[in-house]
């Protein structure tokens, strides 16, 4: 059964049609987060990942002359320069959700759990970051297009940043089908519940 959009949801994803910039970093800084970027269309020179500027270059290569290339066409053997960030999610109910057919080994480690068979709406408990990634992956699916993200999670996460780079792919009827996507995260931290201290006389038990 489709997992249900809201109209949170349905209003993230007018905001991101329209890059509506401020509003979407607002949404990160109400829940004590930071968006750093959301790029749509990206090069290779806007992301410092080596694993993404390869996979971006690979996507135009792909797609010759065509908007986007054909999901078919994707070699695994090609793909060698990014594996274990490799995330393939087939798309379901036109972008409103998908099914991860491959999750990145070095992802499920970052994770804690490997999603592959599992749906976009399954991660984190349908928190912000799963309604606004469903939101993204709709938008997407609308645009045809490509997009780049950074953004930095709450200070109890214990991931510092997350890179988040997908690519439509076109099935035999020219819509987007599947997504190659990737998923890079960045340094390690103490969660902040983790760094507080405080003398067990003074300890605040509110």
């Amino acid at each position: 059964m489709p997992a249900m959009q809201t109209p949170e949801m349905e209003q993230l994803v007018v905001d991101m049609l329209d890059d509506r910039q401020t509003v979407l970093r607002d949404y990160f800084t109400a829940r004590s987060a930071r968006l750093d970027s959301l790029i749509w269309n990206p090069t290779s020179t806007d992301t410092g990942q080596d694993v993404m500027r390869f996979l971006i270059e690979y996507w135009h290569q792909l797609r010759g002359d065509a908007a986007i290339p054909q999901a078919c066409d994707v070699s695994p053997f090609e793909l060698k320069p990014a594996l274990g960030h490799i995330v393939l999610i087939d798309v379901l109910d036109e972008g409103w959700d998908g099914r991860f057919r491959l999750y990145g080994t070095k992802v499920a480690e970052t994770y804690g759990r490997d999603m592959t068979g599992r749906l976009i709406s399954e991660i984190d408990g349908g928190n912000y970051v799963s309604v606004f990634f469903r939101a993204l992956y709709r938008a997407a699916w609308l645009r045809r297009a490509p997009y780049y993200s950074h953004h930095f999670p709450p200070a109890h996460v214990a991931v510092e940043s997350w890179q988040r780079l997908a690519l439509p792919l076109a099935g035999p009827d020219g819509q987007v089908s599947r997504f190659l996507a990737c998923n890079i995260a960045g340094p390690w931290r103490p969660p902040a519940w983790k760094s507080r201290t405080a003398r067990p006389e003074t300890a605040d038990i509110r």
